[in-house]
């Protein structure tokens, strides 16, 4: 039976902020981070708050005034993980978020329909009036935003209005990197209008200025025009804040808005806080995303600042979800068995039970084996799993993972509880660019003509625009989707040789295809405007570009075990990591264990493993030395703090995602919604991977927290059966000599012994 789950989209300011609370129309979108309502035993989930009861009682005592009889069921439990950044929550709402999720959930529990006009109304009234007792002042935008969706033109007192979002504009947000109090923010503006009512008059003026021509050029049907009165309406309303500040002392503009707004203007684009001000968020408006992608890109070299992924606008109001959030916390799931597991699996994730075939010996069959790949004499399988515990921006993952390696399933779900228990992960994504090279070399031959390299540098650099469209032209359905070129560089490798790197969006495809075509596009009119030969036409798989970031903090306590304290076992996972900074020796093999993990999950979804195992290791020496993918430090709470960066060159679409069935189920169980977060959990995954193995290196040594699995499958190559294996597990374990010919040996023993 599919568990019912309600959820509603957080918010983000497009304009009028602090002008909505003065009277004007502020414009609010609502955005694709949801928080979801659902009867849910996960042990992490937060208990009810103050808001989500007062929700839960209004809905309560509409439900039971309407229907006499009818009361819902006990109080749902509302996930947020959503809106977190690390231990932090980004300014997107997530309050109203859950009173909405709440009241919609029990709606639709009583047989409502939280899709329906009618009843959204009603979610609206009950939504507002909870948070409002709760929260006390605020303009209700938050909620209204929560329970409609969409963008909506709100003015305080008066039915929110429904706009449509212009395709011709695209917005991004960034993380300004601190938590901002609204309500006091609000009360220094308000204390300061009391003081100098002129001044707080003037900058409100500015304020709502800016709020009705910013609303001229959201709703115009000219993207130019549209654009410009958006520039020039951001630009007034920041000079309003700015005026805000200097009049009430708040911080509502700080340093690190002023650079990201700084750095936007200077490339053409609008930037402003969404919401108070003060660190939460800003919101940037362009023309194109890969304007919003080159931002992202100049501020995270220039500044460690980073977008908050590509976050939709205009998202979803209240809806039924299909596949409610699952908690990979599974209690003894490695004790239940094949069949055990997979009915756990198909009642977390709402797959069908049957689906599970698809995992069945021989759901390859030789048919289809036989076209992926040539010269096809049979299949070669792995075990493929499931590891545990994975919480990634506040959401859950079973991961599965296909290896044949004992232990690295266990050691990956077992540190990834360790991680769960300081917040779990925080991930975040490069743009999905790759690049497609083209190689140039001079000709050789007497009397052919061709430029100097320098001369063929400036004319390709000289035809860069003519060149990006002939490269967009070769694929017509990639622009479609909002992908294409972004880039084009020429690089001299000799005086004789030179290369030209197309940087392509790929979008969520991993891309090889697409970008060898381009290549091969491109190469005749480089060699025609040059003169030059060209040589190679392929794609490159050090996908620098285009790298999944994640961190995590692990509170010591849990990191104790083997006679050593949690500070102890911190310490020595340190330490081991700065080895492993300092000599490439180590580096191997700690880079080694990094894609234990990431390997696994890599051919478990049908990507190139290969093309990840080479795009890592060429990213571990990219500075000339090789150095270690994940990183792991004290913080001075004595937390250990872990880092890693991948590049991350995998897709949920194209190649054997599509073809394989066990990996198109392993993608539905995954539930990655796109390629940068299948990238993400690849890279949640090795930084456990890491963790786990340098924990036993800096504890009990590697060999003790690998001996009974591997014990296990020396167990199995001795030929042990059914109750035999565990029988025989023990008994190696106590010999300590793990080795086929003592297995046999003492398998001869115990079926001796049994007769």
């Amino acid at each position: 039976m599919t568990r019912l789950a309600v959820s509603a989209p957080g918010k983000a300011f497009l304009i009028g902020e602090y002008a909505v609370l003065a009277g004007a129309t502020a414009l609010v979108t609502a955005v694709g981070r949801r928080a979801v309502a659902s009867h849910c035993d996960d042990p992490d989930r937060p208990p009810a708050s103050p808001l989500t009861e007062a929700a839960y009682a209004h809905v309560r005592a509409y439900l039971s005034e309407r229907t006499g009889t009818f009361a819902p069921g006990p109080l749902t439990s509302v996930d947020t993980g959503s809106f977190a950044a690390g231990a932090r929550k980004l300014g997107l709402g997530s309050s109203a978020a859950a009173v909405a999720a709440v009241v919609g959930f029990h709606l639709a529990e009583a047989g409502l329909d939280p899709e329906d006009p009618e009843v959204r109304a009603v979610a609206l009234r009950l939504a507002q009036t909870a948070h409002a007792q709760v929260q006390g002042g605020g303009s209700g935008a938050d909620v209204a935003c929560a329970v409609l969706g969409g963008t909506i033109a709100f003015t305080r007192g008066e039915a929110p209005v429904p706009v449509a979002h212009p395709a011709w504009l695209h917005v991004g947000f960034f993380d300004a990197g601190a938590p901002a109090i609204t309500a006091s923010f609000v009360q220094q503006v308000r204390a300061a209008g009391e003081r100098d009512p002129a001044g707080h008059a003037a900058a409100t003026d500015l304020l709502r200025r800016a709020a009705d021509l910013f609303r001229s050029g959201y709703t115009s049907a000219d993207p130019d025009a549209g654009l410009t009165a958006i520039r020039d309406a951001v630009a007034l309303h920041n000079e309003g804040l700015r005026a805000l500040q200097r009049l009430s002392d708040a911080p509502i503009v700080t340093p690190t808005i002023a650079a990201i707004v700084d750095q936007a203007a200077r490339m053409g684009l609008a930037a402003k806080p969404s919401g108070a001000g003060g660190g939460d968020l800003v919101v940037v408006f362009a023309a194109r995303q890969a304007d919003l992608d080159l931002l992202g890109e100049r501020l995270q070299r220039e500044h460690g600042l980073a977008a908050i992924g590509r976050l939709p606008v205009a998202a979803p109001g209240l809806r039924r979800d299909e596949r409610p959030p699952l908690s990979s916390r599974m209690s003894g799931f490695f004790r239940l068995g094949v069949h055990g597991r997979r009915d756990a699996v198909a009642t977390a994730t709402a797959i069908p039970r049957d689906r599970f075939a698809a995992l069945d010996p021989g759901s390859l069959d030789l048919g289809s084996a036989d076209n992926l790949i040539e010269n096809v004499i049979g299949t070669l399988e792995l075990p493929l799993a499931v590891a545990t515990n994975f919480r990634i921006n506040g959401r859950d993952f079973l991961v599965p993972m296909a290896v044949e390696e004992a232990s690295v399933v266990a050691a990956a779900s077992n540190a990834a509880k360790m991680i769960r228990a300081g917040g779990g992960f925080y991930a975040r994504s490069d743009p999905p660019w790759m690049v497609a090279q083209v190689q140039l070399t001079a000709p050789r031959s007497p009397g052919s003509e061709s430029r100097p390299a320098d001369l063929a540098v400036a004319a390709i650099t000289a035809a860069r625009a003519d060149l990006l469209a002939l490269a967009d032209s070769a694929h017509p359905r990639l622009i479609a989707r909002g992908g294409g070129s972004r880039d084009l560089l020429v690089r001299v490798l000799a005086p004789d040789m030179l290369v030209v790197d197309v940087v392509v969006d790929c979008q969520d495809a991993m891309g090889a295809n697409l970008l060898n075509t381009i290549a091969e596009v491109l190469a005749p009119r480089l060699s025609d405007m040059t003169g030059w030969t060209a040589g190679l036409r392929i794609l490159s798989n050090l996908a620098d570009r285009r790298c999944a970031h994640v961190t995590c903090r692990v509170p010591p306590n849990v990191l104790a075990g083997g006679g050593f304290s949690g500070a102890a076992a911190a310490a020595g996972i340190a330490s081991a990591s700065r080895f492993a900074e300092l000599d490439p020796y180590r580096a191997a093999t700690h880079n080694k264990g990094v894609m234990n993990g990431v390997d696994a999950v890599v051919l478990a979804t049908g990507n190139d493993w290969r093309a990840m195992e080479a795009g890592a290791h060429a990213y571990a020496g990219l500075t000339g030395t090789y150095r270690p993918l994940a990183t792991w430090r004290l913080d001075a709470e004595g937390w250990l703090c872990g880092a890693i960066s991948l590049p991350a060159a995998v897709g949920v679409v194209g190649g054997a995602t599509k073809v394989h069935p066990a990996a198109r189920l392993a993608l539905e169980i995954l539930g990655a919604t796109s390629g940068a977060e299948l990238g993400q959990v690849m890279a949640a995954v090795g930084l456990a991977s890491n963790l786990a193995a340098l924990r036993a290196l800096a504890t009990e040594g590697i060999q003790r927290g690998h001996m009974s699995l591997h014990a296990r499958a020396v167990a199995l190559g001795a030929g042990a059966h059914g109750p035999e294996v565990d029988l025989l597990v023990h008994r190696l374990v106590q010999s300590a000599e793990i080795k086929h010919d003592r297995a046999v040996i003492l398998l001869h023993e115990l079926r001796s012994e049994s007769r």
